[in-house]
């Protein structure tokens, strides 16, 4: 028995794609038919049109990747301009930051990310961000100073011996010295530079108490 394609009505050579993007996830999944023979069981296309409809299906999910990041951004704009103050002087932070996020969408998983990244650019701090660190990756790392910095949305309330375990082993992993902020999103909410009087504060302290830290060479 001969299957027609699925777009355009020729005789089918191949089952639907082995892989597809799964939205709640955020990954693709990989996923076998159980016949790689032309099926009435599954869409089939001839040679061509697969080709076509997997291009499609990366241009659509990279419009669809870039729009979502798109929003969140302006959700973060938003957010800032709620606290009064003066965006003009935000705004070369802002579109380094928009820029960074257009070209690494994968380095921003939220609206309060985007927001600690102006906040941060704006105070001329370096950051690296998604930062590897054995098995784990942080949010932001500040190679000058010594500090990681975590962005603790609502679900933290119901890890924080989880977290504090991943704080500790991350801390063995960077050496003696580091420090780990976890900052609320609340914090971010209602007054987003209090992220920056949190790393001048653990960086006074440990001057004040002459507290070494090895810095990251790479």
């Amino acid at each position: 028995m001969k299957i027609k394609c699925w777009t355009c009505g020729k005789v089918a050579t191949k089952t639907i794609p082995h892989s597809y993007y799964d939205i709640k996830s955020e990954k693709y999944i990989e996923w076998m038919p159980k016949t790689k023979e032309p099926t009435t069981w599954y869409r089939c296309y001839c040679d061509e049109c697969y080709e076509k409809s997997q291009e499609a299906e990366k241009e659509e999910m990279r419009q669809y990747v870039y729009l979502k990041k798109r929003m969140m951004f302006k959700r973060a704009c938003n957010l800032l301009e709620k606290q009064n103050i003066d965006m003009y002087k935000y705004k070369e932070a802002i579109d380094v930051v928009e820029e960074h996020m257009k070209n690494h969408p994968d380095k921003y998983d939220s609206s309060y990310e985007a927001i600690a990244a102006i906040v941060l650019v704006q105070n001329h701090i370096m950051t690296k961000m998604q930062y590897r660190i054995g098995k784990y990756q942080v949010d932001f790392l500040l190679p000058e100073l010594g500090i990681v910095l975590e962005i603790d949305g609502e679900r933290h309330k119901y890890t924080k011996c989880k977290d504090s375990r991943r704080d500790e082993e991350i801390k063995q992993a960077l050496g003696y010295g580091w420090e780990i902020i976890r900052i609320k999103t609340d914090y971010l909410d209602m007054n987003a530079s209090k992220l920056v009087k949190a790393i001048k504060a653990v960086d006074e302290y440990r001057e004040t108490n002459h507290i070494p830290w090895r810095k990251l060479y790479e």
